[in-house]
């Protein structure tokens, strides 16, 4: 596995249950907890604390002397994929958002050819007296918008597609 933090990149193995960097310096990751680890290295031990993971980006947010710092994690089938041109294998896919309940279409916020980024409001739908956002679950660019305003919708419906 690969880190990568402020442009420096630092391969791990696991060895006898651990993580040993393989580099210049050796160094040792140990898990103390959900969101703790301890990086000990010849002459310091280091705790850092975890404050996020997002597992489809393969990055984690980690604090650090009241510093926040992103590492990019890539694992060996990443670099596999990636030496066979194949790395967004993985990825999902997200073609379309369609309706999560029946409702009632309040707001359209997105039209045809706009890019949207992932998490971004995209419409609000209200469902039992209550206005839901709905948010784009995926990066794109919009495809076409199936509902207009004021129009009611079943669960399942096809809201909008992306390209």
């Amino acid at each position: 596995m690969k880190v990568q933090v402020q442009n420096q990149t630092v391969e791990f193995a696991k060895e006898n249950n651990q993580w040993v960097a393989n580099g210049q310096e050796a160094a040792t990751l140990f898990p103390q907890g959900n969101q703790t680890l301890l990086l000990q290295t010849n002459n310091q031990t280091i705790q850092v604390r975890c404050l996020s993971v997002d597992r489809s980006a393969k990055t984690v947010t980690i604090l650090y002397n009241n510093q926040k710092y992103t590492a990019k994690i890539t694992e060996p089938m990443d670099e596999l994929l990636k030496s066979m041109g194949l790395e967004n294998a993985l990825v999902p896919k997200i073609s379309e958002v369609k309706a999560p309940m029946p409702g009632l279409v309040l707001d359209v916020l997105v039209s045809v050819g706009q890019t949207v980024a992932m998490g971004e409001k995209i419409l609000t739908l209200e469902a039992m007296k209550m206005e839901n956002a709905i948010k784009s679950p995926t990066a794109g660019t919009i495809a076409s918008v199936h509902v207009t305003k004021g129009q009611a919708v079943d669960k399942n419906f096809v809201l909008i597609r992306f390209e």
